[in-house]
């Protein structure tokens, strides 16, 4: 937004803070004013922090997946980029290249990032 809505946003949520504080030093006054002068703050509020940039969100952690040769003597693993359609215990067409047997899709997994540690000397 412009310089010129954070402006009138101000002047409004000024003119809320002075009908609000007016609405309570009057104690005669209805709290109709107290009101009135909490909506036409929260305006002001409102129009002085529109068009804030949001926050750059972090794309998604990445997702592998693990396969394995479904022969028991066999020890291959196998773990590759997550594909589009992979899920557990789905068969895999390409063949174990150790025994030439068949292999299965064992896990799907989120690899997450581990915070640097920030040491206090």
């Amino acid at each position: 937004m412009s310089i010129m809505t954070k402006i009138i946003g101000a002047v409004t949520a000024g003119a809320g803070a002075v009908i609000l504080f007016y609405g309570i030093s009057n104690p005669e006054i209805d709290f109709l004013v107290y009101f009135v002068g909490l909506i036409v703050m929260s305006i002001g509020f409102s129009l002085f922090n529109a068009g804030r940039t949001v926050q750059e969100r972090k794309p998604p952690p990445p997702t592998v997946t693990e396969i394995r040769c479904d022969n028991p003597e066999c020890t291959f693993k196998e773990i590759r980029d997550f594909k589009k359609g992979d899920y557990i215990l789905k068969p895999v067409e390409v063949p174990c290249p150790k025994c030439q047997g068949t292999m299965t899709v064992h896990g799907v997994y989120m690899v997450r990032e581990e915070p640097e540690q920030k040491y206090a000397v």
